[in-house]
């Protein structure tokens, strides 16, 4: 984590903030090929003495331009980043904590016990950020809510409208990032978890069946991530899957997708490493709500916990 990155084996964000007359630049180099889609990300303001804005300084202004920076790699309109800051700043003051209430942690004050991630996962600012984020974007019509309500629906806050205090400060932080640039290098990402769950039915025979995926259980509505860059070639219908989608990596890899409770992506559609594509459900040939994950290469249904394994992630425990 915070490595630079060599070239064509990492993603660089370039952030440059501009507050009350003055220049933050934040420059990060992040994950190679043996991280997640959520490490690795850690912008921080360019020297000791950089502007602060709002009353917040440095170290602040750095989670908030990663905060950011997470929400534009995974087309998060702007008002997510507006939702995503007035909740950082109104549960930690854009400090990332190592304490909270019981055993809430990080910006968001994000809880493990909660299904959000390890301690150490919630730690990482691009990690808890891109979670807020997939429970965002999971809510249906999100964009018109308040900032307060969209804020509490992911939150679930005993304070429910504390986070509307927050709301201006939250919008002039991100005006302030408006002419933000982000660059990448000539990789495609790395591959990336995609839904938070419990392994279940593994990759091979069950019985005199041979299951072709990887079975993770979820409730439903737990939001479906792509596993890597590519273009949808199926949303929609199938027998045995239910409802599925179905994306074309490089290198005659394809990801299937099943069971879901609804689709967000259409056929066609270009999609990145952890951008939200669908919400797990229980349709079709399923007893139990769970993702079906399925991998091919070439045709050829293969391991996705050998598959990821091979490419220095775990996807079960």
């Amino acid at each position: 984590m915070g490595k630079v990155a060599a070239a064509g084996a990492g993603f660089v964000v370039v952030i440059i903030l501009f507050i009350g007359g003055g220049a933050i630049a934040v420059v990060q180099a992040v994950f190679g090929s043996s991280s997640s889609s959520a490490e690795g990300l850690n912008c921080a303001p360019a020297g000791a003495s950089a502007t602060s804005a709002a009353g917040y300084g440095p170290q602040e202004m750095g989670n908030a331009a990663t905060i950011i920076a997470v929400g534009k790699r995974m087309n998060v309109p702007e008002q997510g980043w507006v939702v995503a800051i007035a909740t950082a700043l109104t549960e930690s003051h854009l400090k990332n904590l190592n304490y909270g209430d019981r055993d809430s942690i990080g910006l968001f004050q994000q809880r493990p016990s909660q299904g959000w991630g390890t301690a150490a996962q919630i730690k990482d600012p691009t990690y808890s950020s891109e979670q807020f984020y997939r429970h965002l974007l999971a809510l249906p019509n999100w964009q018109n809510m308040p900032v307060t309500v969209a804020a509490q629906t992911v939150q679930r806050s005993g304070f429910p409208d504390r986070y509307a205090t927050f709301e201006p400060t939250a919008r002039q932080i991100v005006g302030a990032v408006q002419g933000a640039t982000c660059t990448t290098s000539a990789t495609t990402g790395g591959w990336t978890t995609p839904t938070n769950g419990t392994c279940t039915s593994t990759f091979g025979y069950r019985g005199s069946e041979f299951h072709k995926g990887l079975d993770i259980a979820a409730p439903i509505g737990t939001p479906i991530l792509a596993a890597n860059s590519g273009t949808v070639i199926s949303s929609g219908p199938a027998s045995g899957y239910g409802l599925w989608v179905r994306i074309q990596h490089g290198n005659g890899i394809v990801t299937i997708y099943g069971h879901n409770d609804h689709n967000l992506v259409r056929e066609g559609q270009s999609v990145q490493a952890g951008q939200p594509i669908a919400a797990v459900g229980n349709r079709g040939a399923s007893t139990g709500a769970h993702l079906h994950l399925q991998i091919e290469t070439n045709g050829q249904a293969v391991d996705p916990v050998q598959f990821y394994r091979q490419r220095g992630r775990q996807l079960c425990g």
